[in-house]
């Protein structure tokens, strides 16, 4: 079995869109392109199970797959407000596929405390819950997408964002910004505990754009801050060399913010793992029209036994 995960980089239809706190308009030549450039690394990656996030548009999809000559089946994820979210191609018939809300409570600082900020965080790009078979067992596929840093502006009592003028405002946008990924986080977690709960030698990977170093705190709440536990993750891109091991190039360099990770059970049963990064570059993007065809980020596949 082959599964991969690959962010796309805003794959919207032709008209104008926003994105990023950007307007941008997308040509229907430009388009065209995307699809076949996607539908080719698409169709040579061969995945059973393909995860792809910032897709914006089910008419592009359905353009991408009749353009792979793979017999795809898609889910796509319920999106954020511009119609941003995650999608899920998979040549499996009977697999199962569910979008689940990015959101929980946030922790409180003393015990017996209510929480007065998760149920004001919105879930902005659902995940999602696939479930297959591998080795005549249940096989529980996570796809998912982290908000990355941007500024999370305090909004007004009709929920409009206010100006952010000051650096005590702009630390407090940087605040909200990691409250919500922490919430995303420990969210994905929570699935990931029930998923244990029920059957602790479950075959579960989580894969998707994390927006997050292995060293900071979404990464490793996900992964799990105890190894020695049985339901800590194993990140699979601990197989490539320092050198290789990056999804991502932008202004800071490379980075591997785009993973991979198992359960215990399953990473002996890894047999391949690649990053495609090979031809990955640092692109200048910027309004009102996105200038690159291929995304940002690399595709992750991974090859089951």
């Amino acid at each position: 079995m082959k599964i991969a995960t690959h962010n796309v980089e805003f794959l919207f239809n032709e008209g104008e869109h926003k994105h990023s706190g950007k307007n941008w308009y997308y040509s229907k030549e430009y388009v065209e392109s995307r699809i076949e450039h996607l539908s080719k690394l698409y169709s040579d990656i061969d995945a059973d199970v393909l995860f792809l996030q910032e897709v914006a548009s089910e008419d592009v999809i359905k353009r991408v797959i009749t353009k792979t000559g793979k017999d795809y089946s898609y889910f796509i994820a319920t999106p954020d407000k511009f119609g941003v979210g995650n999608a899920v191609l998979y040549k499996t018939k009977d697999c199962i596929c569910e979008s689940i809300s990015a959101t929980t409570d946030f922790p409180v600082l003393v015990k017996g405390d209510i929480d007065a900020l998760g149920h004001r965080i919105h879930s902005r790009r659902a995940f999602i819950h696939l479930t297959t078979k591998y080795n005549d067992k249940p096989l529980h596929l996570l796809g998912l997408h982290l908000n990355s840093r941007f500024f999370v502006h305090l909004r007004d009592e009709k929920m409009m964002p206010v100006e952010t003028l000051s650096q005590i405002e702009a630390g407090d946008s940087l605040i909200r910004s990691e409250a919500f990924r922490f919430i995303q986080a420990r969210k994905m977690r929570q699935v990931i505990d029930t998923l244990f709960k029920a059957d602790i030698n479950t075959q579960i990977a989580v894969m998707g754009d994390f927006n997050s170093l292995e060293r900071e705190t979404p990464f490793r709440i996900i992964k799990g801050e105890f190894e020695s536990h049985d339901d800590a993750l194993v990140s699979i891109a601990s197989r490539v060399i320092d050198e290789d091991r990056y999804s991502f190039v932008g202004e800071n360099g490379k980075k591997l913010i785009d993973y991979i990770l198992t359960s215990k059970n399953l990473e002996p049963k890894v047999k391949s793992f690649k990053i495609l990064n090979e031809d990955l570059k640092n692109h200048s993007n910027k309004p009102p029209q996105p200038a690159f065809i291929e995304s940002d980020h690399a595709p992750l596949v991974m090859g089951l036994e």
